[in-house]
């Protein structure tokens, strides 16, 4: 596959809000993150990702931008509804299940 880029809005740590971010992917996988506001860019290797978690939990990461662009697609207002939940339970979500 080859090397694709997509812009996303998240938060930046450095900016301290959300701005406007663009994911560059390298075989179908994120390989780094670069906010266009200020430059702050974070690169993913790839190799240590895999050795130190989870197989299908990191899937799951990598995957998500597209699984809720499906969501938002099949469903906006559902999707939009289920939203602020989501945000504040998914860090424990995730805790319990890595954790686990």
């Amino acid at each position: 596959m080859p090397n694709s880029n997509m812009d996303a809005y998240l938060f930046c740590i450095h900016c301290d809000k959300e701005t406007n971010h663009k994911i560059h992917y390298k075989n179908n996988q994120i390989n780094q993150i670069k906010c266009t506001n200020c430059g702050v860019e974070v690169k993913i290797d790839q190799d240590y990702v895999q050795k130190h978690f989870k197989e299908e939990f990191i899937h799951r990461v990598f995957t998500k931008p597209v699984r809720m662009t499906k969501e938002m697609e099949k469903d906006l207002t559902g999707f939009l509804r289920s939203l602020p939940y989501r945000v504040v339970s998914k860090p424990f979500r995730v805790y319990k299940e890595f954790k686990d």
